[in-house]
């Protein structure tokens, strides 16, 4: 019998570019240059945290500061063999664990509209659907914005 280990969540570190882009293709379809993941790096590292599993890269959350005390996830994925088990729920919690210790107000997000999943993962989270942006994304479509608030 093989034990399997925990997941464990950790910073991101630049190692983990090309898994991590990885992650983001399999996971959420989109290619971005190895540059974003640096600059997302560089802007909040404590907003950008792997999930691992057995040594592999599974999952990613990337967050920055979009304005004063306000979280903005840029990213949260998880590779698609690997979603219903609490791990995105896990990347979430330990994002908001870090913006209430730096007492930020807020986390704000986007979601595809077509993606009712995500929306119902978020509404299960404590967010709410605050606003809407037509043709956010690169392929013409609409976004939920979505908040939680942290505190008043």
């Amino acid at each position: 019998m093989v034990l399997l280990e925990a997941m464990i969540v950790r910073r991101f570190s630049i190692k983990d570019i090309h898994s991590v882009m990885r992650v983001v293709k399999k996971s959420l379809g989109e290619t971005y240059p190895p540059s974003l993941y640096l600059t997302l790096h560089s802007i909040w590292s404590d907003g950008f945290m792997i999930a691992e599993e057995n040594g592999q890269i599974i999952g990613l959350v990337a967050a920055v500061e979009s304005e004063k005390r306000v979280a903005r996830v840029l990213m949260l994925a998880v590779l698609p063999d690997y979603r219903g088990r609490s791990y995105g729920s896990t990347l979430l919690k330990k994002l908001e664990d870090r913006c209430r210790a730096g007492a930020f107000r807020a986390i704000g997000l986007e979601v595809r509209k077509s993606n009712m999943s995500a929306l119902s993962f978020y509404e299960r989270h404590g967010f709410s659907v605050s606003g809407e942006i037509e043709k956010f994304y690169l392929n013409g479509e609409g976004a939920y914005q979505m908040i939680k608030v942290l505190q008043s």
